[in-house]
This record gives C-alpha cells, sequence and structure tokens, in this order.
C-alpha cells in the first residue's frame, strides 16, 4: 500500500484544503513523514483538523496510520547509503547522535504501546504457549528478537526451532509443518524475501501464523493469524529493533507466567545447571552471602 495507492480512487472525495494538504505531503513526503499534525498543517497552510480528516477520507484510521504508509515508503526506496547520508547531514548540523537515538527509541516503544492491542497480545501468548511445535523466522537484523524468543522459550522446554539461513536448511527444517504447528515471522523495512515466503509456505500447509512487524501495510501481515506492530523509526543505516527485542521480552515472560508453577521447577532444574557448570561469573558478596 502507497500514498498513490490511497489516492486513485479518493482525489474526487477530498475537499480543497484535503487536497492543498495532499500536494504538500505529495511533494515533501520525506519531512511529511516525520511531523506532527501542527507541523504539518502549519506547513501546508490547512488546520489540524484537515489533516486528521484527510487521513480519513483515504480510509485510515487517521493520521498516525499515513504517517507509517510515508515512513514505510521513504524506508523502503531508501538505500543503506542514503539513510546514512540522512544521518551524516543532521550530525553536521549539530544534533547529538546518542541523544538523538535514545530518543527515536524511547518513541518507538511509546508507539508500540500504544498499538498492539491487549487482545491479539494475549492471543499470539496462548497460540505459543499451546503449539505442538514453534519456529521463529528473523533473517539479518532481525535475528535479534527471534533469537531471544527461540531461545528462552527452549529454557520453558518449548519445542522451538529458529530458521536461520546457513545453519541448516530452512526448507529441510520446515518439512512436516502444519496444523497445530506455530511459524513466527519478524521482518520491518526493508522486508527480506525470504521472510516473507516462509509464512505462506507455513499458512499454506496449514500452521498458524503470527508476526512482529512494523504495521498492518506490512507484506507478511497477508498471511498472519496475528499481527504485533512494532515502530522502528531509525535514521540510520540500520532499522530499529529496540520494540522488537522488548516485544520478544514481553511475550517470553507472558508464556512463563501463565504456567508459573512449571516455569520454576524448569528454571530450579536449569540453575542447578548453570551452577554445576559454573556458566555465570559469581560476583565476591554473593560467594560470601553463600558461604555465611
Amino acid at each position: 500500500m502507497t500514498v498513490a495507492d490511497l489516492l486513485d480512487d479518493k482525489q474526487n472525495v477530498l475537499t480543497i484544503a484535503q487536497r492543498r494538504a495532499m500536494k504538500y505531503i505529495v511533494d515533501h513526503s520525506e519531512e511529511s513523514a516525520f511531523l506532527t499534525t501542527a507541523e504539518l498543517s502549519k506547513k501546508a497552510g490547512v488546520s489540524e483538523a484537515t489533516i486528521v480528516r484527510l487521513a480519513r477520507a483515504l480510509g485510515l484510521g487517521g493520521y498516525p496510520d499515513l504517517q507509517r504508509i510515508l515512513r514505510q515508503e521513504i524506508q523502503g526506496r531508501l538505500s543503506t547509503v542514503d539513510r546514512l547520508a540522512q544521518a551524516i547531514r543532521h550530525a553536521q548540523n549539530g544534533s547529538d547522535i546518542c541523544t538523538q537515538v535514545l530518543q527515536q527509541d524511547i518513541e518507538n516503544i511509546s508507539q508500540t504501546m500504544r498499538n498492539i492491542s491487549p487482545e491479539v497480545f494475549q492471543r499470539a501468548v496462548t497460540e505459543i504457549d499451546e503449539a505442538k511445535r514453534i519456529y521463529v523466522a528473523g533473517l539479518r537484523g532481525a535475528h535479534a528478537p527471534a533469537l531471544i524468543i527461540g531461545l528462552y522459550l527452549r529454557f520453558l522446554e518449548k519445542d522451538v526451532q529458529l530458521l536461520v539461513p546457513g545453519y541448516g536448511d530452512v526448507w529441510n527444517s520446515l518439512y512436516g509443518v502444519g496444523a497445530g504447528d506455530l511459524v513466527i515471522g519478524i521482518s520491518l523495512p526493508r522486508y527480506t524475501r525470504l521472510t516473507i515466503e516462509i509464512l505462506e509456505y507455513a499458512r499454506r500447509h496449514g500452521a498458524s501464523v503470527g508476526t512482529i512487524t512494523d504495521s498492518i501495510m506490512s507484506p507478511l501481515v497477508a498471511y498472519a493469524d496475528w499481527v504485533l506492530p512494532v515502530s522502528c523509526t531509525m535514521e540510520s543505516f540500520i532499522e530499529s529493533f529496540t520494540s522488537a527485542v522488548s516485544v520478544a521480552n514481553a511475550l517470553v515472560t507472558a508464556v512463563s507466567i501463565r504456567n508459573s508453577v512449571k516455569t520454576m521447577e524448569v528454571l530450579r532444574d536449569r540453575e542447578k545447571i548453570w551452577q554445576e557448570k559454573d556458566i555465570y561469573v559469581v560476583d565476591s558478596l554473593t560467594a560470601k552471602s553463600k558461604k555465611q
């Protein structure tokens, strides 16, 4: 879904003010993607209400949905070189890169909290807990949240497999996937083609499919039974997976609490193994307290 797609059959229903705002958005898409309604209305010479009504006239829930589409288009067409060039320009203008990136991630998490439905989140937790087998596909940068889900669900004695190219064959790993299984795909713009193909394959073979992605406009959504949308704005050559990692943490924690008695038993057994094999560093204060 692009802005051009939205405009195809909506041009004739827009008011003069809405068309003026839309023209500004189209002519300044990279800027508009990151402006508030107040900032955009001032630059376009219309009221804030016009911006809100414009988004609804385009069939969207509100202005944030229009922003997500604009950002998706930008991230999709900009190469890593282009995106780094933008960050360099901001740095040359005196921006504090550390503060800027941290603030972006704070906003990403805040936006993610607003976007995720508690009901959908609970459905995801239930399906993870009840699935016969779980497959997690997170490629490139998305491997970080995928690894968290896979690693810690194994701690909870779930049958989990990470689908990683180069570590075995993805399609051999998926052989036999079907009803009762759950496949989770994680991808943000620019989306990895293989992740989409994995979800399509899983859906076609009767498995349940969930996704952690940036919006309902993501190509992964077409194959998903549930979607956990995460905000990922980042002016850099990399995508921000901070919100995706937070959601992965939340999923694993919720699953562990859903079966708290079993979780405690499993973790006690694992703690014994970790202590026996001296896996973790024990600080001096902890060592002294144990001796006492």
